[in-house]
């Protein structure tokens, strides 16, 4: 499957979404979606969970061939007005780019809130659950505060941070609201999970390490449990 990414104007996604499934045969495409990233939006101690695109002014096409799809679209009156003024340019996305979107945005195209998770007794160790744990090494800053981690990664040749939303230890089993609607959060049941270490530097400033991941062993104690160093 090939990937492409459609960069448009901030604001405009969803309207080439649109005139897209509108007006191009859908046999000529896989999908045309934008990548949503759920922020935890907290505001006086409560939790509001709202997608956002995770990457402003861009939408994502897969297809298996190209030619017949770019002389569709350079057909379209609206996508060709774009084209010719430079509001809309397409680039082919690398193999290892478009394997990371797909596995931390999943089917749904959702960034889905990941959950950091201080160890009982360690606030220097996590348990992290979730699409965070895809992009460990490139973490650096986890605020707990408003819910965030500032991630890095290179992605199309460019150094792009990624405003993570997170759920705390305190966060589970407390009402937020989701979508509009009122939700009660819990762990999700994966049997698995990253570690993360954190440690000072010499001035004083955290420095986040990969210590490995764990894989609950399945029908067995909870308290066994294999651990696969990094």
């Amino acid at each position: 499957m090939l990937w492409y990414k459609l960069k448009t104007w901030h604001g405009g996604e969803e309207t080439l979404v649109k005139e897209i499934r509108r007006s191009v045969p859908p046999y000529l495409y896989n999908d045309v979606f934008v990548i949503y990233n759920e922020r935890n939006l907290r505001r006086q101690q409560q939790n509001r969970i709202e997608p956002e695109p995770l990457f402003p002014g861009c939408v994502f096409l897969t297809c298996q061939e190209t030619d017949s799809l770019f002389r569709r679209l350079e057909k379209i009156p609206a996508i060709w007005r774009l084209i010719s003024t430079g509001y809309l340019s397409m680039f082919p996305l690398q193999e290892q780019d478009a394997q990371f979107l797909e596995t931390i945005s999943g089917k749904d195209h959702m960034v889905h809130v990941s959950y950091v998770i201080r160890e009982s007794g360690d606030e220097d160790i996590y348990r992290i659950y979730g699409p965070l744990e895809y992009i460990l090494d490139g973490i650096e800053k986890i605020r707990f505060a408003s819910r965030c981690a500032k991630v890095h990664k290179q992605l199309w040749g460019e150094d792009t941070v990624l405003p993570l939303g997170i759920l705390a230890k305190e966060d589970v089993g407390v009402e937020m609201l989701y979508q509009g609607m009122q939700t009660m959060p819990r762990l999700p049941v994966t049997g698995h999970y990253a570690v993360l270490e954190i440690q000072k530097d010499a001035t004083g400033r955290n420095v986040y390490r990969i210590r490995g991941h764990v894989t609950m062993i399945p029908q067995e104690n909870p308290a066994q449990r294999s651990f696969a160093s990094a």
